[in-house]
């Protein structure tokens, strides 16, 4: 009898301590995905144990290789356990020299190409170098079956015709895809040779977001139902509002870009013709042939205008404001009434454009949506623009130079001379309160500024006056995340 009692009793330690090992499993997947690169490297030299989970979360993540030997250095590694190609989800590839890959490499490639059963996002630059230093290269890219993001940058049109054949063959389908203009004229060809809409047909029902460096008119003529995301350049004549909501019926978010292809297609317009554009398109969108609404809309500001957008947007971001065109960024506010509202000042005082009349940021009705969320972003230095608008309960102040990056905030090789000195000898402090002061109704204030990082600070009005507390950097950073969302 006591030894059944101790057969029970082990059992059931076997299976406490199963449920212990699964339990630490778990916990330990969790600390390696928060591990750098370096120290994962090092986890993994410890023991045999360490180096097969390092080396799943090295797997894991993105993969990026920008040169020949470390292409055929990595698929040596990845190719030498059956198991590792099928723990890769994400792979860029980025090359320089046209010729670079060697059949040998090229071998190894569509190798793991092959075995890469769970790649889900695969990258590739200068898609000549890639496509031809192997026939079976294409091939096994249309094979692979759980792609579902596809993006090449191509160097001619002939990288453009291959992709048209891999989407068409593809086995899967995508949700994500990028569309690039060709680099390099070959004999004369075209820079955008790309089979619209045959190469999108059978991926239309699944595409949910789309890029285009080049207005493409021949979009608009499938239905895409599930797409949210689209980012595209207009012209004069294209795309409008009216045709995009056919075309795209749940798009939640709108970028129009630049046209690659082409000098700025307004700037040959008197400026006097972009009422009548704007009023054209304004009109096609009544009887409810437009969203309801948008989550965010971004573009620069003539663009915008000209689109004449008149749904309500969650999130505006306008760039390259000038003051001359202050009315017409006025008009696109008061369409959009957004609750969040991102402002990229592209002129020498960009006190102006918060002080000028009427303000950017009224809704123009009590009944509609008042900006709460303001981010300004300033490359010319010279003031910082005060608000005097009391519904402001964000504020976020991005100052750099023409050349800053946001996440290259320390790197001052970025910015011009005299910016680099007018940043280190800016007074923080009394900027805050001057802020602070002017927005009765501010609760949280951020300042993004190159060479000096970011500083954030909750304000507390209890008791009738204003007090401000600086925010730990790390909980800083998910508070600007959340608020601009």
């Amino acid at each position: 009898m006591s030894g059944a009692r101790r057969g029970v009793r082990t059992r059931s330690n076997v299976a406490a301590l199963t449920r212990s090992i699964i339990l630490n499993v778990d916990i330990l997947q969790i600390i390696l995905s928060f591990l750098p690169r370096g120290d994962l490297s090092s986890v993994s030299c410890t023991s045999r144990f360490w180096r097969e989970w390092a080396i799943k979360e090295l797997l894991s993540r993105p993969v990026n290789l920008g040169l020949p030997k470390e292409l055929e250095s990595w698929c040596r590694f990845v190719l030498a356990d059956e198991n590792r190609p099928t723990r890769v989800r994400d792979l860029s590839i980025h090359l320089e020299d046209l010729g670079s890959i060697s059949k040998r490499r090229a071998k190894l490639l569509v190798k793991f190409l092959e075995r890469a059963t769970r790649l889900r996002r695969l990258f590739i630059g200068l898609g000549e170098a890639v496509f031809d230093a192997d026939p079976g290269i294409p091939s096994a890219i249309s094979r692979l079956p759980a792609l579902e993001s596809f993006e090449v940058d191509p160097w001619s049109a002939d990288a453009q015709e291959t992709l048209n054949e891999i989407l068409l063959d593809m086995k899967s389908r995508l949700k994500f895809l990028s569309l690039h203009v060709a680099f390099h004229y070959l004999d004369g060809r075209e820079l955008w040779k790309y089979e619209i809409p045959r190469m999108l047909a059978p991926h239309r029902e699944h595409l949910e977001e789309l890029h285009l460096d080049s207005p493409d008119t021949r979009v608009l003529e499938i239905c895409y139902p599930r797409l949210r995301t689209l980012k595209t350049p207009v012209t004069e004549v294209q795309p409008r509002p009216s045709s995009m909501f056919k075309a795209f019926p749940s798009l939640r978010h709108l970028s129009l870009s630049p046209d690659l292809l082409s000098e700025d297609p307004f700037a040959a317009i008197p400026e006097d013709r972009y009422p009548a554009l704007r009023h054209s398109r304004v009109s096609e969108q009544s009887g409810g042939r437009v969203w309801s609404s948008l989550d965010t809309l971004q573009g620069l500001l003539i663009p915008l205008y000209v689109v004449g957008l008149t749904c309500p947007v969650r999130r505006l971001e306008i760039q390259r404001y000038i003051v001359g065109a202050h009315d017409a960024a006025v008009d696109v506010v008061k369409s959009a009434c957004p609750q969040k509202l991102v402002l990229d000042i592209h002129c020498r005082n960009p006190d102006t454009a918060m002080l000028r009349e009427p303000s950017l940021l009224a809704s123009g009705s009590p009944d509609r949506q008042h900006v709460t969320h303001l981010t300004l972003k300033l490359r010319l230095a010279y003031a910082v623009p005060p608000t005097r608008d009391p519904l402001v309960e964000y504020l976020r102040l991005v100052i750099g130079g023409s050349y800053m990056r946001e996440d290259r905030l320390d790197d001052a090789f970025l910015l011009e001379d005299w910016v680099r000195h007018h940043l280190r000898v800016l007074n923080l402090d009394s900027l805050r309160d001057i802020l602070v002061g002017a927005a009765t109704m501010l609760r949280v204030l951020a300042f993004t500024i190159a060479i000096r990082g970011q500083t954030v600070w909750t304000v507390d009005r209890g008791g009738g006056t204003a007090t401000t507390t600086e925010v730990d950097p790390v909980d800083a950073r998910e508070l600007i995340r959340r608020e601009e969302a």
